[in-house]
């Protein structure tokens, strides 16, 4: 423990629990090796050492605003982090993003039988990508919004107002079966529209943890909100599982028009999860790093290293590569969509699946690839410490793209087409084919809808085997492209606040998922699988050529280049 020397006296400074070599280490102690980052930026904010000052310790030098943020430890008898006001915040963050993903994604298997129900009249596909779409719409608008509100505000305020506006509309998604057929599909619109609203979170977590961590912790945390929301986007289809015993009628109370079936149960799950969320903030104390130091290093007009005067520091971060990082961030959010979107009427489609058998098997399968997301995230941990960030981001949008292209059909055998879909019976003289072999299921309602869509007849049918295979290449490939784009951008930034730039971020990824199921249902209707992935292929290709002429830029902000 280093010493004070004043008038002959000798004083042991006390013991702060933010003070780790390591970085803010769980039993709060200090460490006699050489300053780690987070000490030599405190010791940047103080003034220079002159005079009888020179053999002072970098905490004597500290003035009390940065003291506010480091409090002696404490003897508790609390085991863990948990115990630690800052990562106990980080901690509720996590699930506030785990939530927010979660919301999109649990209604993704059973909208669309969904819709089918509720409104005959204007349940087509690409009404379906409407649907989908007013989500990220609603998230697009919001997160600049929000964002900009941390930044000015105690972030508790748009946290809970956004989980507020999330619960609220998450009910009202579950009473649209009551409202009358062709209305009720535009009040799914303008629920899932609020909910997206509410989801603006994600920019107010984003800031808040990358302003609460040190740069050596900062891929670390962000890891896992990224992984979080990663767990919530794949987990959401596989917490519908949960809902399917109850089926379509499940449980009802006439009086309320109160429904509890396979459709509701997510959007009342996806409340439940909003009230819980809105307790733990109630635990929630706001510490924030990079904004105490960041003021210091400006208030003493020195750099960190009290070697360089302020007027060599760099303003501004990399505005190139952080446009760069939005880019690719888009890119990663948009494939992703498309599939999220596409998968219930895709299987529905090519495997003759009725709505409660579309709604189990991509619930399991979503079960399943989330125990794989969680795996590539425990890996993505170790192989960053090793391999390049550029790099793992450049292999997850290979990954990507070769999902997509292993979904293009390659077989010859046709889809089995939904006879119940044509506008008049079934006679020798339709153009559809027909004979003791044909892939008609007209008694069964089921298959490949022609009408509207055409290309049943002539385009190959997409195999269970490749369906499954994309998968799982996408379930590896994209939560280490999210997670991976967060960290690099985050230290692109470096200690600015970051409350409105992660709120861009976030609308990006709201665009993203919201052109993103628009633009695959109108595709998927008119033009097939076919031309749908062929397209996702090239717009990954032009991501990956975007990443190899621009990686020399993506490097973490420094204040002296």
């Amino acid at each position: 423990m280093t010493s004070i020397q004043i008038q002959g006296e000798h004083r042991t400074p006390p013991v702060y629990s933010y003070a780790s070599k390591e970085g803010l280490e769980s039993d709060g102690s200090t460490s006699d090796h050489e300053p780690d980052e987070y000490t030599s930026l405190l010791a940047a904010s103080a003034p220079p050492a002159t005079g009888n000052l020179g053999n002072r310790s970098v905490s004597s030098l500290l003035d009390s605003d940065v003291r506010s943020t480091l409090k002696p430890k404490a003897k508790s008898t609390c085991l863990g982090r948990w115990c630690e006001p800052r990562w106990r915040s980080i901690y509720i963050m996590y699930f506030t993003m785990f939530l927010s993903a979660v919301t999109f994604s649990i209604v993704l298997s059973s909208i669309w039988p969904y819709l089918l129900q509720v409104d005959q009249v204007n349940a087509t596909p690409f009404f379906l990508g409407w649907v989908i779409a007013s989500y990220s719409f609603g998230q697009l608008v919001a997160s600049p919004l929000f964002g900009f509100w941390a930044d000015k505000r105690p972030t508790r305020e748009p946290l809970l107002v956004a989980i507020v506006i999330n619960v609220v509309f998450s009910l009202l998604y579950c009473y649209c079966g009551a409202i009358p057929s062709g209305v009720s599909g535009y009040i799914i619109i303008v629920s899932r529209a609020m909910v997206g609203f509410g989801a603006a979170v994600a920019a107010i977590v984003r800031s808040y943890v990358s302003e609460a961590t040190t740069e050596k912790e900062r891929t670390g945390a962000m890891a896992g909100v990224s992984s979080a929301q990663a767990l919530g986007f794949i987990l959401g289809p596989a917490l519908g599982l949960a809902f399917v015993p109850l089926g379509s009628t499940g449980f009802v109370i006439e009086p309320i028009r109160f429904h509890f079936n396979v459709y509701t149960g997510p959007g009342y799950l996806s409340a439940l999860m909003g009230v819980i969320n809105v307790v733990l903030l109630f635990f929630f104390k706001e510490v924030k790093l990079s904004s105490t130091r960041d003021k210091k290093m400006r208030d003493r007009k020195v750099s960190p290293d009290h070697t360089l005067p302020l007027v060599t520091q760099r303003k501004y971060f990399d505005r190139c590569a952080a446009g760069t990082m939005i880019v690719l961030f888009f890119v990663v959010l948009f494939a992703f969509a498309v599939l999220e979107t596409i998968a219930a009427p895709m299987s529905m489609d090519e495997f003759a699946w009725g709505k409660q058998q579309a709604i189990l098997y991509n619930n399991a399968f979503f079960a399943g690839l989330a125990v794989l997301a969680i795996a590539t995230f425990i890996c993505i941990k170790f192989i960053t410490k090793c391999v390049d960030e550029r790099v793992v981001l450049m292999v997850s949008l290979f990954l990507m793209a070769i999902g997509y292209f292993v979904l293009l059909p390659m077989g010859d055998t046709l889809p089995k087409v939904a006879i119940s879909w044509l506008d008049s019976p079934i006679s020798t003289n339709s153009s559809v084919p027909w004979d003791n072999d044909n892939n008609l299921t007209h008694l069964e309602g089921v298959g490949c809808r022609d009408p509207p869509q055409s290309w049943c007849t002539y385009i190959s049918q997409i195999y269970l085997v490749q369906y499954i295979l994309a998968l799982m290449l996408l379930a590896i490939g994209y939560p280490a492209g999210n997670l991976i784009s967060y960290a690099i951008f985050s230290k692109i930034l470096g200690p600015f606040p970051q409350g409105t730039m992660m709120g861009i971020l976030t609308a990006a990824g709201s665009l993203a998922r919201a052109l993103g199921p628009m633009c695959v249902t109108a595709l998927y209707q008119h033009f097939g699988p076919t031309v749908t992935f062929s397209s996702v292929v090239g717009l990954m290709a032009a991501a990956i050529l975007l990443l190899l002429f621009t990686s020399y830029r993506l490097k973490p902000y420094s204040s002296n280049s």
